[in-house]
């Protein structure tokens, strides 16, 4: 293969920023906004700014494209690509309210549709059905070239830039290297990705070349792999009809890694399967579809039933509607037997676009579906009559406050509370809510005391969605890097020891430590005697209620993790640095300790519990 000249690349390099110049145009914005980002004081604008020319790239591609397909060009061409500009616009000043995870999810959304749209955008309406795979499988290739190319250059860039910093003193600082990586990522890989498209569209129908290696990834990896999982689920429904216990939430991923599977095996060994050789594939295809259907009936129950215990929130939306979207595809090829695979991103591309505003949307259904999972707890415990909140009559279990709490917090970092404003007297719940401006979606790292703080106003304590309750499990951790703590008056550590079996000699005397789990206790030992005992529950409900008040991570400060205790000579300090468990179920919280270990400061003078035991005899 004769590889190209720089004049050639040149020249391609024009020509395709020729053709494709508001692709380039929003790959250039993209480095440029990325590039700032690091110690920027206009943060918010340059994220606005990357996330909608991110978009762009997409967009204007797949306007490009099928202009060129159609053999449009001139005003109509521009009409297009004025249309996506003006919906970038639209979307830039439109996502200055939301929430950051809504933000984001309405992001991978739009990126889902945009990059379809380019799959098959060019191809409606034209029954070319080689020419969409072979249009397909040659964009598919130049993204995985463009990636490794820009990988090894990017690489081979930061290592010329660390030499230049270590061997000849010029200071590179830490953020040139992400700079780096913006302009190539967004703007050579764009640009080189843009270059290998091929010009003539029409063409491709015609093309009957065929690689090897496709058959062997879809026909000996993972058709096979495919046959296995669906012989899994088939079997697993069936103990699910004989034991009649309701499927298991983990099914989700198991349907939905084989129909991906599937769907991408048969997708690789579509132009072949008219084959006479292969007319296997065709067989294969009709029975997945048809294996597919139970599995995505038992796939939806699991969904269902979450949803009936937590209500809908954005992720089971788009769970549920990719599960009708399987369904749909499983029925729609198994009876039909049709061998348009336009089918598949077309409709993707259109319910990612219809999910995404609206009354019907995700973000809207969930913020219903959430508000009344909260009316209902509230009415059930008497705190909201008449549409108006009041303090509760009695107590509210554990359980319910959790879920009161799980939903406060999802409405202040998502939504806002502006759908509960009218449960509270005139005024009421923006004097309380205060972090926030107005009732507007908070920063994730305020939402758990805003929750609070309206929970508090609602007469209960805030209990965290994340919080372990009776017959739950807890395991918490020492965080890193924390602050130093002062340790004095101790003669010996043992160093990240569990509580159980670890036994020194000091000082021709035994010193051991050990649980006892009748009283929750590290017991120390001395010539096999008890000299003191520090129980763990305080240390485990301290650990717990920072838990349910703030926390959304099970690492906690080191000081909050430890004991410390002395008697008659004996001084033990135990600083734990992991500690797991469960809650047993009881009138009062008891607590079971798995595991445990933790670092034993300690000090025994023999001296002084002689003395001890002297004065305790004399008469």
């Amino acid at each position: 293969m004769r590889l190209p000249s720089i004049e050639q690349l040149v020249r391609v390099g024009r020509e395709s920023a020729g053709r494709f110049p508001l692709v380039l145009l929003s790959a250039a914005v993209a480095a440029g906004a990325g590039a700032l980002l690091p110690d920027s004081s206009i943060e918010d604008t340059l994220v606005g700014f990357l996330y909608v020319a991110t978009l762009g790239i997409p967009l204007f591609l797949a306007v490009d494209l099928t202009a060129e397909r159609r053999g449009t060009s001139g005003r109509t061409l521009w009409i297009g690509r004025l249309a996506v500009l003006a919906i970038l616009v639209g979307l830039y000043v439109a996502r200055l309210p939301w929430s950051e995870p809504v933000e984001w999810l309405r992001y991978v959304q739009l990126s889902v549709a945009a990059h379809l749209l380019v799959a098959v955008a060019p191809y409606l309406g034209v029954r070319e059905w080689n020419g969409f795979w072979q249009y397909n499988r040659s964009l598919l290739l130049r993204f995985l070239i463009a990636g490794v190319f820009s990988f090894v250059l990017y690489v081979g860039l930061s290592i010329a830039l660390l030499a230049i910093d270590n061997l000849l003193g010029v200071n590179v600082e830490g953020e040139t290297y992400f700079r780096l990586w913006c302009v190539i990522a967004f703007l050579f890989n764009t640009w080189f990705f843009t270059a290998g498209i091929p010009e003539d569209l029409e063409a491709l129908d015609r093309r009957t070349d065929y690689p090897p290696a496709l058959k062997v990834l879809g026909q000996y990896i993972l058709s096979p792999l495919v046959t296995v999982y669906l012989l899994i689920i088939t079997a697993y429904l069936g103990r699910i009809l004989i034991t009649r216990v309701w499927p298991s939430g983990w099914i989700g991923y198991l349907v939905s890694s084989v129909a991906v599977a599937g769907i991408l095996s048969l997708l690789l060994l579509y132009p072949i399967e008219e084959r006479e050789e292969n007319g296997w594939v065709r067989t294969y295809a009709r029975w997945f579809y048809f294996g597919l259907i139970p599995a995505n009936i038992m796939l939806l129950l699991a969904i269902w039933k979450r949803i009936q215990q937590y209500s809908i929130t954005e992720p089971r939306y788009f769970l549920v509607i990719l599960s009708l979207w399987l369904a749909g595809i499983s029925l729609f090829y198994a009876f039909t037997r049709s061998r348009n695979i336009k089918v598949i991103p077309s409709t993707l591309a259109l319910l990612a676009i219809v999910t995404f505003a609206g009354p019907w949307s995700a973000y809207a259904v969930s913020q219903r579906s959430q508000t009344a999972r909260l009316e209902g707890l509230l009415e059930q415990n008497g705190m909201l009559v008449d549409g108006r909140v009041r303090l509760p009559a009695g107590e509210v279990s554990f359980e319910d406050r959790r879920e009161i709490g799980a939903v406060l917090r999802y409405l202040a970092e998502y939504h806002g509370t502006g759908s509960i404003v009218a449960w509270f007297p005139e005024g009421r719940l923006a004097a309380v809510d205060t972090i926030a401006n107005g009732t507007g979606p908070s920063e994730p790292r305020d939402a758990d005391d805003r929750a609070a703080l309206i929970a508090a106003e609602l007469g209960v304590d805030y209990v965290a969605s994340w919080t372990p309750g009776e017959g739950e499990g807890f395991n918490f951790f020492v965080e890193q890097n924390g602050p130093p703590l002062r340790i004095s008056g101790y003669d010996y550590v043992l160093r990240d020891r569990s509580s159980v079996g670890d036994t020194v000699r000091v000082e021709e005397s035994s010193v051991g430590f050990a649980y006892d789990e009748e009283r929750l206790a590290i017991v120390m030992l001395g010539d096999d005697a008890e000299l003191l005992s520090l129980p763990l529950t305080p240390l485990i409900e301290r650990a717990i209620d920072r838990f349910r008040g703030q926390a959304s991570t099970t690492a906690l400060p080191a000081d909050l993790l430890a004991l410390r205790g002395e008697s008659d000579g004996a001084r033990l300090a135990v600083f734990v640095t992991a500690i797991a468990g469960t809650i047993d179920s009881g009138e009062t919280d008891t607590y079971r300790v798995r595991t445990i270990s933790a670092d034993y400061y300690y000090s025994w003078d023999q001296g002084v519990a002689a003395d001890a035991d002297s004065a305790s005899s004399i008469p």
